[in-house]
This record gives C-alpha cells, sequence and structure tokens, in this order.
C-alpha cells in the first residue's frame, strides 16, 4: 500500500491533538463500558484486480484507513457476478462495495442517475438503489424534474437534487474514466466512440464496414463475464451491450444523442400524458414470426409488472399500454414523464409473447437461446469463453458485418497480447493506462493496424454504503469515510490522468455539462484529520484500545 511507510508518524500526530478521542489515557477519558457499542465489523466488497485494478487498489486503500481509524474491516475481492447477485438479492447482506454505473447515451438524461439509484422506491431488494438511502425531501426533487417538461425549470431541480445528495452522501464517488478504447483500422472502419458508452456501443456494429470481403465478423473483446441472456434478469452493462443488439427497441439514441425512430416509424404526444407509437411495419422476430403490436404491448406490461426489475424507474411513469389499432401502441402515463422518449422507450427490448407468455416465473427463465428481433442474431455462448452472433437478413436497416464474436478475457494483458497478434478487432472496455501508454509508443510498430479513440465518459465508479447497518446509516460516517478517500491518488496514480476526479455524492460529472451542478458543496479532500473530527462532533469515540465506537443512543 502506497501509504504504509508513513501512516503510523500520522497516527502519532492525530494522537497529540485528539488523546481522548484516539484512545489516549487521561485522567479524563471516558471509561470502556460507558462508551457506545463498538462499530461493528465491516467488509468492503471490491473488484478483482484482473476486473477492475483501480476499484481494487481503492477499496484496500479505504481498508487500511479505516482500519488506522479504529475500524475492523477487510476488503474482499469478489466476482463480478457474484458481487450483483449480492447486491440485487434478498437479504442485502452486505456492508460496502465497489462498482460502478457505465455513461450509457440514455444516461444524459439525468433520470437514471438521480431517481433510478437514489430514490427510496428503489431500495428494496432487486432496486438499483444499492446504497438503500432513503431521504423523502430527495424523492420529491426526483419525482419533481421526471414531470417537469421546461428543460431550464427541469435544471433547477436537477441541481438542486444533486446539492442534497452531495450532503448526504449515499455513496463517494471515486472516479470515471476516460473512454480510451481501440480497434483494427487496417480492417474496419466507420466505428464510432460514443461519449460514456465506448467503441462497442449499438450503433457502431450496424454501422462499421469491413475494409475486405475476406474479414467481415470483427472479434470484440471483454475484461467481464456475460452473467444473463435473459433481459428480466439481466443486470449489468456487459450483459445489456449484447442484449440490445439481439433485441430491437422501439427508439435508438444516435451517436448525436438524438432519438431515432427504430422498430417504431414515429411517435405523436397526444397530450402531456398521452404517446402514441407506430409500430414498423413487415418486421420478424428471429424464429421468422411477425413483430406485432400485440408483442409490444405485452413486453411493456410485463416490465410493469416487475416493481423491482432493472428498469423500474423507467416504466413507473406508465398508467397503461394498450394496442391502438393495428399498428399503434398507446402509452397513458400518470403524470408527465419528460424523458419518456429518452429513456423509456430506448430501453425496453421487444420481446416475442408467443415465447415469454407461456413461462410462468419471466424472471428465473434461463432463456439459453434467445430470439428477438434485432440486426444480431444470436448462434452460441460459451461462458467465460465467448458469444457469437450472425447478421440477421431480415432485418430492416442491413449491417454490413456478417455478425460479431463477443469473446471474453481473464486479464488484459491477454487482449493487449491478442490485439498485438490481431486475434482481436475492437475492445468493450477502457484500456488500462500502461496499455494506453504502450499503444501510443507503438515499439518497433506493432501496433501500427490499430486507431486510438477517446470520448468523455459520464458514468462513474463509487463506494456504496449500506445505509440499512451500522455505521453507514450514519450521515457523519459517511461524510467521514469520503475525506478517507484519495482521490488524487485514483486519478493521477491509478488512472494515469485518464479520467476525471471523484468526490462524494457526485452522480452527474461534469462531462455531462448541462445536467452538471459545479456548485454543491463536494466531500473531495482527502484529509485524515478532518475525518476524526467529524466522528468526534457526531459523538463516536475511541476506546482505551483505539477501537471506533458508535455514539451513545
Amino acid at each position: 500500500m502506497k501509504k504504509s511507510k508513513w501512516l503510523l508518524a500520522v497516527a502519532l500526530f492525530v494522537f497529540a491533538i485528539f488523546p481522548l478521542v484516539a484512545g489516549g489515557k487521561s485522567e479524563a477519558a471516558v471509561p470502556d463500558d460507558q462508551l457506545g457499542e463498538l462499530v461493528p465489523s465491516l467488509v468492503i466488497l471490491s473488484s478483482l484486480p484482473e476486473a477492475n485494478l483501480v476499484n481494487y487498489e481503492m477499496a484496500q486503500e479505504l481498508a487500511e484507513e479505516l482500519t488506522e481509524l479504529g475500524v475492523t474491516i477487510e476488503a474482499r475481492p469478489t466476482d463480478f457476478s457474484v458481487l450483483l447477485d449480492v447486491l440485487y438479492g434478498e437479504d442485502m447482506d452486505y456492508d460496502a462495495y465497489t462498482i460502478g454505473w457505465s455513461g450509457r447515451v440514455e444516461r444524459l438524461d439525468p433520470d437514471m442517475f438521480v431517481h433510478s439509484i437514489n430514490h427510496s422506491s428503489n431500495s428494496e431488494p432487486g432496486g438499483n438503489n444499492t446504497s438503500r438511502y432513503r431521504n423523502p425531501e430527495f424523492d420529491a426533487l426526483a419525482d419533481a424534474q421526471r414531470s417537469e417538461m421546461n428543460v431550464e425549470a427541469r435544471r433547477e431541480i436537477v441541481w438542486e437534487a444533486q446539492r442534497i445528495l452531495a450532503e448526504d452522501v449515499p455513496r463517494v464517488t471515486l472516479y470515471s474514466r476516460a473512454n480510451v478504447q481501440t480497434y483494427d483500422k487496417l480492417r474496419f472502419q466507420g466505428v464510432v466512440n460514443m461519449s460514456g458508452e465506448g467503441l462497442f456501443n449499438e450503433w457502431s456494429p450496424m454501422v462499421m464496414e469491413p475494409v475486405s470481403s475476406d474479414y467481415t465478423v470483427p472479434i470484440v473483446a471483454s475484461n467481464v463475464n456475460i452473467t444473463n441472456l435473459n433481459p428480466f434478469a439481466a443486470r449489468s452493462v456487459y450483459d445489456w451491450r449484447n442484449l440490445r443488439l439481439i433485441y430491437d427497441k422501439l427508439v435508438r439514441l444516435s451517436p448525436e444523442v438524438e432519438p431515432q425512430p427504430w422498430a417504431a416509424t414515429g411517435w405523436t404526444v397526444v397530450d402531456d400524458t398521452t404517446i402514441d407509437v407506430t409500430l414498423r411495419g413487415g418486421m420478424t422476430f428471429h424464429d421468422g414470426r411477425p413483430v406485432t403490436v400485440e408483442d409490444v404491448v405485452w413486453t411493456y406490461q410485463t416490465w410493469m409488472d416487475l416493481p423491482d426489475s432493472y428498469f423500474a424507474s423507467f416504466t413507473q411513469p406508465i398508467r397503461s399500454v394498450s394496442a391502438h389499432g393495428a399498428n399503434t401502441i398507446r402509452f397513458e402515463l400518470h403524470d408527465p414523464y419528460a424523458p419518456f422518449i429518452t429513456t423509456t422507450l430506448t430501453q425496453i427490448p421487444i420481446l416475442p409473447k408467443h415465447i415469454w407468455e407461456p413461462i410462468p416465473d419471466v424472471t428465473q427463465y434461463d432463456n439459453v437461446t434467445p430470439i428477438g428481433s434485432g440486426p444480431f442474431k444470436f448462434v452460441r455462448f460459451r461462458t467465460g469463453e465467448e458469444l457469437v452472433t450472425e447478421k440477421y437478413a431480415e432485418y430492416f436497416e442491413p449491417v454490413k458485418i456478417d455478425g460479431y464474436i463477443f469473446k471474453i478475457y481473464a486479464s488484459p494483458e491477454g487482449v493487449l497480447t491478442d490485439l498485438e497478434l490481431r486475434n482481436v478487432d475492437l475492445i468493450s472496455y477502457d484500456l488500462i493506462p500502461a496499455h494506453i501508454n504502450q499503444i501510443k509508443e507503438n515499439d518497433g510498430g506493432r501496433f501500427d493496424h490499430l486507431e486510438l479513440t477517446e470520448a468523455p465518459d459520464i458514468g462513474f465508479f463509487y463506494i456504496g454504503m449500506n445505509q440499512n447497518r451500522p455505521p453507514f446509516n450514519n450521515k457523519a460516517f459517511r461524510i467521514a469515510v469520503a475525506h478517507l478517500v484519495d482521490y488524487d491518488y485514483a486519478l493521477n496514480d491509478l488512472l494515469d490522468g485518464y479520467g476525471s476526479r471523484g468526490g462524494a455524492g457526485l452522480v452527474i460529472n461534469a462531462a455531462n455539462e448541462f445536467w452538471h451542478n459545479p456548485n454543491v458543496p463536494i466531500y473531495d479532500t482527502f484529509d485524515r484529520a478532518r475525518a476524526r473530527q467529524i466522528l468526534a462532533d457526531a459523538g463516536f469515540a475511541w476506546d482505551s484500545q483505539g477501537r471506533l465506537r458508535m455514539p451513545r443512543d
């Protein structure tokens, strides 16, 4: 650990300043049996180092800082799929964790990072509010911004919501990455790096062109396994990157973040709470059956009936969905919902009713052979190895590649080797700094065939804290944790500057300029003495053995 050589000196300094608080002996010291309960032993579930080295290191650093503070704590590296099962499981049995939210293009609208991951309605098992944060004042703002149709007025509400998040610290954002990714420019052209999405977004596979007819199926590298091919059970961006190409959506967001009619040919806003969507004619599922309005109605109704689903925040505004003629779907909303087109219609996949309706519990279906109506048809999947697709010849918007292979790697080093050997054509994740620099240096011309691309990212990685249990249900403790995070170490040392700084409560970063509130009081200073003072002021204390105690009731 980077601080191990000088932690003792700092600890001695702090003990000199706070002799009673830090467990020093004094005639005025409070006996241990008159102090509060011990802060419970804690576990931070972190990324595996080969999956996300920065998250892994930051979890280790925070555990070290809290140990010095008198907390018994372990940073436990955890497989990504296991972590998701824990966070979304019925038991909610965890203390803290490191994870991230990707900056997918539809998340440029603030609703995801304001409502979905923070509203109390999403804090029950299965909901995206895995910090279990609950604040009625915040909820009122999160609800209000959804129904405010004036964009300037909506921004004011979103800015105020960010202020409350910054003060309450439901999570501590560690950093945001820069989307630095690469592809083989001698084999493919027209590849687009979208902000928050990277190269393997929902447009690149549809618009990229082979340079030669001899090589038409790109190999896409991933450093994380696919965990679920069931849209009703998928929780990870790594799952959805593939599912959104196998299944289609009524609307897609363009690289310029404009809503494009897709499986729909258009929509009509009948009034503030009624939207008619016209389904494109002649579409078929990959088994040859036609796509009908009944499929769309069944799909949306089923999502609406799953209150804790991945998309719950975006289906909650819908009061009813129904067929309105042979090719029109009518959505009636409870209240006006400003981002309905850009966040709901762009995310919900259209599923074949004839396959899914007979299934008793759609969330438990294995879906080993996904059948959608999207531009790519599922061929096979071998967990931990690869997912193979082929282009769907009957798709209304012909793609120019003949499919793609999504290849899963155990480590970034294996990907770099295969990039050099031209066994990989495109990557689906952000390069680690060492590999960025190697490709830039291009020693001996071994990476001449690669195009290095960069785009800002509106996503973020963070320390989540379960506010259902102590000590994270104490706001002062969460603020103290924020002062024990070395944000500059994450950005400058671990990311080598390829990204942006974090801060407590920060969910909409400066890359999303219109919606980002630059004036909120972000706790983003690494300051051990300040952390101790915050705890002492809140009634925490240290016993005769230097162990941190909760405030007395």
